[in-house]
C-alpha cells in the first residue's frame, strides 16, 4: 500500500491519479486557523454538501485568525464519524463510499461520513408479509438496516463486525451475532467464507450467498428475508445475520431444512403454534409428489382403482398426447406464465395470466390437447406450492417434480421409492455452515424438535432455542474454493 507523504500537493496528486480524470473529484483549498493549509476532496453526487458545511466548513470558519496546531485537529472536528487514513488506498476507499477527505502537509488525512445515497425509505416488507405484526422492512441502505436491527434487538451483547469484499468496486458487509448465544465457531466460519470471496467488482449481492452456502446441490443453505423482526428472532436463536450494502434482504446462516417452513406468523398468532407448520410440510409433499403418484398409478396400477373412476378421471386415450407428456407440458407452460409474471410490467400481468389460463383451461381441453384431470392435478400442485413460504424452495420443488414424474413413468412406485431414498441421502450429506441440513431429524434427536414441526411456548422458544451443532472439519471441506 502507498502511504501518504508530508506534502499536500503530492498527496492530492496521488489521489487524483487513482480516479483517472480531474473532474471525477472536487477539491476545495481551505486554511485552518492561521497557517494550516488543507485540501478538501470529495466525489460529487455521493455526498451531502450540507453535511460538509456542518461537519467541516462551519468549524473551520470559527477558527479564523486563531493559532491552531495539528494536535488540536482531533478536538475541532467531532461530527461526521471522523477517522484517520494513512494510505492512499484508505483515502480512495473512503471517497468512493461517500466520505469527504481533508488532507494536510502531513502523512495522514481525515475522513468524514458525508454520504448521501438515494435509497427507499422504510416501507412494508415486499417478500414476506404477515397477517399481523410489525410492518417495517429492510432497505438498500446498510446503515438503515443496522438501525432497524438495533431497534429490535436492544442488547449490548449484539456484536456487529464489518468487512468489505472486492478489490476495485467494493461492497460493505456487516456480520451480526449475539455474544453468549451464537456459536463463536459458526461466526468465525461465516467470516472465513466471506473473506474467501476474491473478486475485483463486488456488484452482485449473490456473491455472499454463494460463499456462505458452499458446495452442494439443489437445496438452499442460506435464507434471505427482508423483515428485521425475523432477523432479531434468528439472532435470539443463535443464528448469524449478514447484511450486504445495497441489498434489501438479510441472509440468515446457518439455514437448514426446517427453517424454511418457519414464518414470523408462527410467533404472532395462536394458530401458528399448532396448525401452520404441519400444513406447510403437507403442502411441500403434495406439490412435489402428487403428479408422480398419479403417473405411477396411470402407468402401472390402473387395475387397482374402480373401473368407473378410471374411465371418468384417468383415461387419456381421447387426448393428443400421453398422460406423462401432458403433465410435463402443462408444468412447463405454467412455469413460463409464472416466470413471465415476475418480469412483465404490472399493467400487463393480468392480461398475460388471463390469456395463459384461458389457453390451458378452455382451448386446450376443447381441442383434446389436455385432459381436464391434468389441469386439476397441476393446479393443485401450484396452489399447494404457494404456502411454501420461502421462494428458495420453489426451484427444488420444480426440479424434483419433473424428476419424480420421469421415474414414475418408467419404474412406477419402485422408481419413486428409489428417487426419494437418493434424495434423502443427498439431503443428509448437505451442511449449512457445518450444520447438518436435516438436523434434528437426521441425526435423529426428538428432544430437539420443540420448534420444528410445532412451535412451543414463546418463553421456552426464546429462552431455550435449539442449539445448532457445528462440525469444523465438515464446514472447511464444504467451503467453495473459488468465488
Amino acid at each position: 500500500m502507498r502511504t501518504l507523504t508530508a506534502h499536500l500537493k503530492q498527496n492530492v496528486h496521488l489521489i487524483q491519479q487513482r480516479f483517472h480524470t480531474k473532474d471525477a473529484i472536487r477539491s476545495l483549498s481551505v486554511t485552518i486557523g492561521l497557517d494550516i493549509h488543507a485540501e478538501l476532496l470529495y466525489l460529487p453526487n455521493t455526498v451531502d454538501e450540507q453535511k460538509i458545511h456542518s461537519f467541516l466548513l462551519a468549524p473551520i470558519q470559527q477558527l479564523v485568525k486563531q493559532s491552531v496546531t495539528y494536535d488540536q485537529l482531533g478536538s475541532i472536528f467531532k461530527d461526521g464519524e471522523p477517522s484517520v487514513a494513512y494510505t492512499v488506498e484508505e483515502c480512495v476507499d473512503g471517497l468512493v463510499n461517500g466520505r469527504a477527505l481533508l488532507m494536510f502537509n502531513k502523512e495522514e488525512g481525515y475522513l468524514f461520513n458525508c454520504s448521501n445515497w438515494r435509497v427507499r425509505s422504510v416501507e412494508v416488507p415486499l417478500s414476506s408479509s404477515v397477517y399481523e405484526g410489525p410492518a417495517s422492512g429492510l432497505t438498500e441502505d446498510i446503515s438503515v438496516n443496522l438501525n432497524l436491527l438495533r431497534n429490535y434487538y436492544r442488547s449490548p451483547n449484539l456484536v456487529i463486525e464489518t468487512l468489505s469484499i472486492g478489490s476495485e468496486a467494493k461492497k460493505e458487509i456487516s456480520i451480526l451475532s449475539v455474544h453468549g448465544v451464537s456459536n463463536p465457531a459458526i461466526v468465525e466460519e461465516v467470516k472465513a467464507r466471506l473473506n474467501n470471496i476474491n473478486v475485483s467488482q463486488a456488484i452482485i449481492n449473490q456473491l455472499a450467498t454463494d460463499a456462505l452456502e458452499g458446495d452442494g446441490l439443489l437445496f438452499p443453505r442460506t435464507m434471505s428475508i427482508d423483515r428485521p423482526d425475523a432477523c432479531a428472532m434468528a439472532l435470539a436463536a443463535g443464528r448469524v445475520v449478514i447484511l450486504v450494502d445495497g441489498s434489501p434482504l438479510a441472509l440468515l446462516a446457518p439455514s437448514i431444512f426446517y427453517h424454511f417452513f418457519q414464518n414470523q406468523d408462527d410467533y404472532l398468532s395462536d394458530f401458528g403454534k399448532f396448525g401452520s407448520r404441519p400444513l406447510r410440510y403437507s403442502y411441500f409433499f403434495i406439490a412435489t409428489f402428487t403428479p408422480a403418484i398419479i403417473v405411477a398409478i396411470e402407468r402401472f396400477h390402473l387395475d387397482l382403482i374402480p373401473r368407473d373412476l378410471h374411465e371418468q378421471l384417468i383415461k387419456t386415450h381421447d387426448t393428443l398426447a400421453p398422460f406423462t407428456i401432458e403433465l410435463l407440458f402443462v408444468i412447463l407452460l405454467m412455469q413460463v406464465i409464472m416466470d413471465g409474471s415476475y418480469r412483465l410490467p404490472g399493467n400487463v400481468i393480468f392480461a398475460v395470466t388471463f390469456i395463459g389460463t384461458m389457453l390451458i383451461s378452455d382451448v386446450a381441453t376443447d381441442v383434446n390437447l389436455f385432459h381436464p384431470v391434468t389441469i386439476v392435478i397441476i393446479g393443485i400442485c401450484y396452489i399447494s406450492s404457494f404456502p411454501v413460504l420461502h421462494r428458495g424452495l420453489l426451484s427444488p420443488i420444480f426440479f424434483m417434480r419433473l424428476s419424480f414424474i420421469i421415474l414414475a413413468h418408467f419404474f412406477g412406485f419402485a422408481g419413486l421409492f428409489l428417487g426419494t431414498t437418493v434424495l434423502l441421502i443427498l439431503m443428509a450429506k448437505l451442511h449449512s455452515i457445518g450444520t447438518p441440513y436435516l438436523y434434528p431429524f437426521l441425526p435423529f434427536q426428538p428432544d430437539k424438535w420443540k420448534d420444528t414441526l410445532f412451535r412451543g411456548g414463546l418463553q421456552r422458544v426464546i429462552n431455550h432455542p435449539n442449539p445448532l451443532p457445528f462440525n469444523r472439519h465438515q464446514a472447511k471441506a464444504n467451503r467453495k474454493q473459488h468465488i
